[in-house]
């Protein structure tokens, strides 16, 4: 594979915004002729009687720049993929992988291989003979629907410690968030027997002693109650 970089071919802007109504038309690419400023006659004929009626009355022309289509750049350049993203791209399609195993099969006939790439041809040849030896054996197709069914069951065990952790912080959370509440509520009963205290000891003091008849009044007014 070579290193030469991918020639891009510029495209021309194949848009364009009628000065006069401002709306946008499609441009065609290749024509004869010159590149269309207006989107339609009736813009074109509009403009030229604006022109001729400007130029009758003395009045400035407002002058309509077209832009130059784009012309293809040949000198455009663009560096080729990594060779991950090539090899990514090569395995991705099945046409590919074919080609190249039919390829790879006819060059190790034939001998035309390097001692390398021969040894990795082996390897894989017999990683895939063994792995057709072992799918034809009973045991070990047993043994692969055990482990498989050891793996479901370890993945649904991993789910639920997951849900168990989760429920577990979601736990704590609240606990965390009762215990501030708790001592939220501890310190305003404290501010309030606090600020209690000194309007119960204002008023006993404020209390006026009764005279020797008011409490003799006091205790007849109690016996006839009961």
């Amino acid at each position: 594979m070579g290193a030469d970089p991918v020639v891009l071919e510029a495209r021309a802007d194949s848009v364009r915004i009628c000065p006069r109504c401002g709306q946008t038309f499609d441009v065609p690419e290749r024509g004869p002729g010159r590149r269309p400023v207006w989107c339609s006659p009736r813009c074109r004929r509009q403009a030229s009687a604006e022109r001729i009626a400007a130029r009758n009355s003395g009045a400035a022309v407002r002058v309509i720049e077209v832009p130059r289509a784009h012309r293809p750049d040949p000198d455009a350049r663009l560096p080729l993929p990594s060779m991950h993203t090539l090899q990514r791209l090569f395995l991705s399609s099945d046409y590919q992988c074919q080609t190249l195993l039919e390829d790879l099969a006819h060059r190790y006939t034939s001998g035309a291989m390097g001692e390398q790439l021969r040894a990795a041809v082996q390897r894989f040849a017999a990683a895939i003979a063994l792995q057709q030896t072992l799918t034809e054996d009973p045991a070990y197709r047993r043994a692969r629907d055990d482990v498989e069914r050891l793996r479901e069951h370890l993945r649904r065990n991993v789910e639920n410690a997951e849900q168990r952790d989760r429920e577990l912080a979601r736990l704590r959370r609240e606990a965390e968030k009762l215990w501030s509440l708790r001592a939220r509520v501890a310190e305003l009963e404290s501010t309030l027997a606090a600020a209690a205290h000194p309007l119960l000891q204002a008023g006993q003091h404020d209390q006026v002693p009764l005279s020797r008849q008011q409490r003799r009044a006091a205790q007849r007014a109690a016996h006839k109650t009961y």
